[in-house]
């Protein structure tokens, strides 16, 4: 049966504007239901799979891509048309077929506990997927909710020169600097000011240039006497 209630990013209900709540899904071994086997179904199937879930795609026909995890163990493939049964245990569903009809039996299937996408239809969805850039531990997503997913692509874009791939790098610096600071100081103001001075941009300069013994030299210097270089 359909869920009872919906809420949608920016959705105007009389004179209420309602924004959806931005989360970040921790998936890994949660069981995802993909239907559709096309270019779409393997682009969200490329990102589930990033995030660990359990994946199982519900299409007569897949792309090569769907079809190289299968072989690989890494995606359950149902060569079949979709079944009301084919979600009832699913935690997530997207449904991106090219079928309208076959999206709205998804919705129709789905129960108000489960997470649910239906591509062409974000008003029967429970949640919408941004545009996202990722580097390492850096995750930027953007949203025009349902707006225009073109533009958000275009930000992402412009985004990526701004946050190269050095991002990837310098997070993986930032989280072990961190973790140093933590552990080596126990007055809590100290520590705050250390860790607002660990985002002083130099660090993320030398990361750039590869100056990684010239960093080093700067947080040891930080963390022993608590400033920077002037």
């Amino acid at each position: 049966m359909p869920r009872t209630s919906t809420v949608l990013d920016f959705k105007v209900q009389g004179a209420v504007i309602l924004s959806a709540y931005p989360i970040h899904l921790q998936l890994k071994d949660r069981p995802a239901v993909v239907i559709g086997g096309g270019k779409v179904a393997e682009r969200k199937t490329r990102s589930l799979l990033d995030a660990g879930a359990v994946i199982t795609v519900i299409s007569p026909v897949v792309t090569s891509a769907i079809q190289s995890w299968v072989g690989e163990g890494r995606v359950i493939w149902k060569n079949k048309t979709f079944q009301r049964d084919d979600v009832k245990d699913a935690f997530l569903i997207i449904a991106c077929t090219n079928d309208r009809s076959v999206n709205g039996e998804v919705y129709e299937a789905c129960n108000g506990r489960q997470l649910v996408n239906i591509a062409d239809d974000p008003e029967k969805s429970t949640f919408t997927v941004p545009a996202v850039l990722h580097r390492g531990r850096l995750c930027l997503s953007v949203s025009t909710s349902g707006a225009s997913p073109g533009l958000s692509k275009q930000i992402v874009e412009r985004l990526e020169s701004e946050f190269d791939e050095s991002y990837e790098e310098y997070l993986e610096f930032l989280f072990t600097a961190r973790k140093r600071i933590l552990g080596a100081e126990s007055d809590p103001i100290r520590k705050k000011q250390l860790l607002s001075q660990l985002l002083d941009a130099r660090f993320a300069e030398l990361t750039k240039q590869r100056e990684m013994k010239e960093r080093n030299r700067l947080l040891n210097r930080l963390i022993s006497e608590g400033k920077l270089d002037t």
